[in-house]
């Protein structure tokens, strides 16, 4: 479990590979169909190795990440198959495709495993859902895959039937967050500061709301109360967001992306 090979170096299987260089005690393989994706992982150190196909990926690797587009898993999944054998773990970050299409796909060669990552672990701070209730993996390993990806983040274990709703929520969440914040970038610009400087203090803000959140322990209503002094500036525009169902509409979003998700999975 020390060698860990990724086919498809993009956003996500890039920034598992790159969340991953600090740490020596593994060992990184990478292919994508675009060599510098993967040569830019790691430039100063070269921790990730270019690896010439998927089945030599697949030769190499202890666990095989499979961050591919969920239409291109089948067949991803029959090239790598001779490569397949019990000392090995796939593990997939294609949303829609289930685990018990993972172990049709390998034939039962080897243990399968489900994560679903989100876009902020590209700087180390992301949010991972690990399915890895098969049999095959034992509980030594699915310790050991836990572990990995706490080291890049925020790691946690959910039935596969809630890999939609974290999805929905979670993988998504990052775009109705910048979504609101180019609300806040629009009314800074408005009035008055520069875009690069609006742009930093409102990421700033963000994270460290965000931090105050999971800190404190309070509600998110709790400390939004706190926020709002009575009669004053903050109140009058939560106020106004109230009135637009702003909350409502979020909650509508998120739902939304989760009827995709379902839809994507029957294969619509």
């Amino acid at each position: 479990m020390k060698v860990i090979g990724c086919i498809g170096c993009g956003n996500m299987g890039g920034g598992v590979l790159r969340g991953l260089v600090p740490h020596k005690e593994f060992t990184l393989l990478g292919h994508d169909h675009t060599r510098a994706k993967v040569e830019g992982l790691d430039p100063e150190n070269h921790r990730v190795v270019f690896a010439d196909s998927p089945l030599d990926v697949a030769r190499r690797a202890d666990v095989i990440i499979l961050a591919v587009k969920p239409y291109q898993m089948d067949a991803m999944l029959e090239e790598i198959r001779p490569a397949l054998d019990e000392s090995k773990v796939v593990l997939s970050l294609a949303a829609a495709f289930s685990q018990e299409k993972l172990r049709c796909g390998v034939d039962g060669r080897c243990a399968v495993a489900r994560c679903m990552p989100n876009l902020p672990v590209i700087v180390g701070k992301g949010v991972f859902a690990l399915c890895l209730d098969d049999p095959a993996l034992g509980e030594e390993r699915a310790r050991a895959l836990f572990d990995m990806f706490h080291l890049m983040g925020m790691a946690v274990i959910i039935p596969e039937a809630q890999f939609p709703a974290f999805s929905s929520l979670v993988g998504c969440g990052p775009a109705f967050a910048l979504l609101f914040m180019e609300g806040l970038l629009n009314a800074g610009i408005t009035m008055g500061f520069k875009a690069p400087v609006a742009r930093e203090l409102i990421a700033a803000m963000m994270e460290g709301t965000a931090r105050l959140a999971l800190e404190s322990g309070e509600s998110f209503a709790d400390l939004r109360v706190k926020v709002c002094s009575p009669s004053g500036t903050t109140i009058r525009g939560v106020n106004h967001m109230e009135r637009c169902a702003v909350p409502g509409h979020v909650t509508d979003a998120v739902l939304e992306a989760l009827r995709r998700d379902l839809e994507m999975a029957s294969g619509k």
